[in-house]
């Protein structure tokens, strides 16, 4: 006899967590999900009591970020050494913050969902950001100042945009940006042609390069 059992016991059986191995994402993928956990994480009622403190975890992200961006700015083997070895103590980190996270969720998907961090339950799929689309360099407050806007994406969690003087063959270091609207680049070189360029950040990758979009700096 072939015995059927209910979707719902099925469904008891699965414990959900918090998946805590982050070697296999690249930099900018670690960087979007930390900042994506110190988001969710923020003023969570689930999550009253953090261990590690989110001020400790963001300490250590932003000191990879920093060496994340020197790293790629200058490409000297010790910026990079020090970038690796800070993403070790990120890693570390975020690891003993997903700990807690199962700890207090107990198994329960949304609890655990409502923290930032993927989860071995189901969820809606995420794609890679499309193109930037709209981009547009605007006048900043200031002389020597531009204002980038662009079309915001959904599944976008984080933005990557350079600049460079229209001509330079080399593209500023990146920089990071939560905003698609009112962003300031300064100093540029005033009554000089200046451009910028976008993409899209999320957990599942990196986006395409938008269009460049250019201006004179007044």
């Amino acid at each position: 006899m072939l015995f059927r059992f209910p979707a719902t016991a099925i469904m008891m059986a699965i414990f959900y967590k918090a998946l805590v191995g982050f070697t296999r994402l690249k930099d900018d993928e670690l960087m979007v999900l930390a900042s994506t956990v110190l988001g969710a994480m923020t003023d969570n009622a689930n999550f009253a009591t953090p261990s590690p403190t989110l001020q400790e975890v963001q300490e250590v992200a932003d000191e990879f970020a920093n060496n994340l961006a020197a790293a790629r700015r200058r490409g000297a083997p010790s910026d990079t050494a020090l970038k690796n070895e800070t993403r070790v103590v990120l890693e570390a980190i975020l690891q003993k913050l997903g700990n807690y996270v199962n700890s207090e969720s107990e198994g329960r998907l949304s609890k655990l969902l409502s923290s930032g961090f993927s989860t071995n339950g189901p969820s809606s799929t995420i794609y890679v950001p499309t193109k930037v689309e709209a981009v547009r360099l605007g006048d900043g407050r200031q002389s020597g100042q531009m204002r980038l806007d662009f079309a915001p994406q959904r599944v976008a969690l984080l933005y990557e945009y350079q600049f460079r003087t229209v001509g330079d063959p080399e593209w500023s270091e990146r920089f990071t940006t939560t905003s698609s609207r009112g962003n300031i680049i300064a100093p540029v070189p005033a009554a000089q042609f200046c451009e910028a360029r976008v993409r899209g950040i999320n957990s599942r990758g990196v986006g395409d390069w938008s269009d460049i979009a250019s201006i004179l700096v007044r």
